[in-house]
């Protein structure tokens, strides 16, 4: 698997525990992986440099650090790494840090293969690489996407299939157009046609107690991910990942009072890993706690 193979790679390279990290899959070979990238135990030596590699990293920090040796290909500086700031590495090129401070960054990590696979399904022409305008720009988007990505690569059993997948698409979305040169064209913002609509508010409900992808929602409306998810959010004003776990909470308050189902029973049959998965979402949606729902419904209440 594609995050395995990333948090061990790190793991060699930089000397640290394997990182926490989630993967996505989307259209054909298209992959894409985000990591919790940080060095808590600093040493007075660089990380052992990696094969090269035809993919591209941006690091996002969560805090700020020194990197008092950045090499790229052979060209020697110092950074001053700030939250807000995007740094992108080209993989292909030879790349050592110094690790004699700590830092803490959400990492992204894009095949070139994938970067092309979108532009493809885009309709957009292939980009021959990605550019920034110097090492470290102010990305508030990237900042964004880190800041939401982070509890999610920390939690990664609770996070849905379908909420990785979406920021999969903003993140190729972003980077194609930031840093890829291509021009953003006008998007069409319309809503699904009754028929998806229903179609996949049905797939939905039929497969809420599994893990249901956006490449299988799309599919359902012979759509493409990207116009899917659009669609789909300016339809019901949700994004699918929101919407399953709309509806996940939906079914456990029907649930809930049945006595003859236990909590954890209730927290399979909806889609949760377990009870406490179930609790924290509930709690989250409702205010109470399932077993507060469960109580306030028994007979004679």
């Amino acid at each position: 698997m594609l995050a395995d193979r990333i948090a061990k790679g790190l793991s060699e390279r930089f000397k640290i525990p394997p990182p926490p990290t989630i993967a996505a899959n989307l259209v054909g070979k298209t992959q894409i992986a985000f990591s919790r990238f940080q060095n808590l135990e600093p040493k007075r030596e660089n990380n052992l440099a990696g094969g090269v590699e035809d993919a591209f990293s941006f690091c996002s920090s969560i805090t700020a650090t020194r990197f008092s040796r950045v090499s790229i290909a052979g060209r020697v500086q110092s950074v001053l790494q700030s939250p807000g700031e995007a740094y992108l590495f080209d993989m292909t090129a030879r790349t050592e840090i110094s690790l004699d401070e700590k830092f803490d960054n959400i990492r992204f990590y894009i095949p070139r293969a994938s970067i092309d696979e979108m532009s493809y399904e885009k309709g957009i022409r292939r980009i021959g690489g990605l550019h920034s305008k110097y090492f470290g720009q102010q990305d508030q988007i990237l900042h964004r996407l880190a800041q939401v990505l982070l509890p999610a690569i920390e939690n990664s059993t609770e996070v849905t299939t379908a909420f990785v997948e979406y920021i999969a698409l903003a993140t190729f979305d972003h980077i194609i157009y930031t840093y890829g040169g291509s021009p953003r064209g006008n998007q069409i913002s319309g809503g699904l046609s009754p028929w998806q609509l229903r179609r996949v508010c049905d797939f939905i409900e039929d497969h809420l107690s599994d893990d249901p992808s956006i490449v299988a929602m799309a599919s359902e409306c012979g759509l493409s991910m990207g116009y899917f998810s659009r669609a789909f959010r300016s339809s019901t004003g949700m994004t699918p990942h929101q919407w399953i776990i709309h509806r996940r909470i939906t079914r456990a308050k029907s649930l809930i009072p049945d006595p003859s189902l236990t909590l954890a029973e209730v927290a399979i049959l909806c889609g949760f890993v377990d009870q406490s998965h179930l609790g924290r979402s509930f709690v989250r949606a409702t205010g109470v706690t399932p077993a507060q729902w469960r109580r306030e419904r028994l007979p004679g209440k």
